[in-house]
C-alpha cells in the first residue's frame, strides 16, 4: 500500500517535469501521449506484479492517472466535464489498475513456468502447503 503511494508521489514529480511538454500546443496528443506512457506511467507502474494492494488504493492509482490525463488534454472541471470511460477512450488507454492485475497475472505464469527449485517455486509451494496444513493463531475466538 505505501509502495502505490510512493510511486504516484513519482509520476506525479515526474509528471511536473514534463509540464512545457504538456502545454505546448505544437506537440501533437498522440506524441504526448507516447511521452507520459513512457517517462510516467513506467514510473507508476514500476514492480506492480508485486502489489497486493486493496480496491481503494488502486482506485487512488487511477485517480492520479486520471487527474494527468485530463492535464494533457487540458480539461478542468468547472469548464467542461468529461466521463472516465470518454476520457480513456479518447487516449486510447485503459486503467492503470486493470494494468496492474494483468502484471500480477503474468508474473503467476512466470512463476508457475519457473524450476521447481526456484526460489519463487519454492515460495509458492510453502503458500499453498501452509494453507492447508498450518492452523491460525491460537486466540480468543468471536462467538
Amino acid at each position: 500500500v505505501k509502495d502505490v503511494g510512493s510511486r504516484c508521489i513519482l509520476g506525479n514529480i515526474a509528471f511536473q517535469s514534463f509540464k512545457k511538454v504538456w502545454m505546448n500546443s505544437k506537440i501533437t496528443l498522440d506524441k504526448k501521449l507516447k511521452v507520459y506512457e513512457a517517462q510516467v506511467v513506467s514510473i507508476i507502474m514500476y514492480n506492480s506484479s508485486c502489489w497486493a494492494a486493496p480496491a481503494a488504493v488502486l482506485q487512488k492509482l487511477d485517480s492520479c492517472h486520471r487527474k494527468h490525463l485530463r492535464a494533457i488534454m487540458k480539461i478542468w472541471w468547472p469548464r467542461s466535464m468529461i466521463s472516465n470511460d470518454t476520457l480513456y477512450k479518447r487516449c486510447n488507454t485503459t486503467p492503470l489498475s486493470q494494468r496492474a492485475a494483468f502484471s500480477r497475472w503474468k508474473m503467476l505464469g512466470h512463476v508457475l513456468r519457473s524450476p521447481e527449485n526456484s526460489p519463487a517455486q519454492s515460495a509458492l509451494c510453502f503458500a499453498v502447503d501452509a494453507m492447508n496444513n498450518m492452523q491460525g493463531r491460537v486466540g480468543l475466538t468471536s462467538s
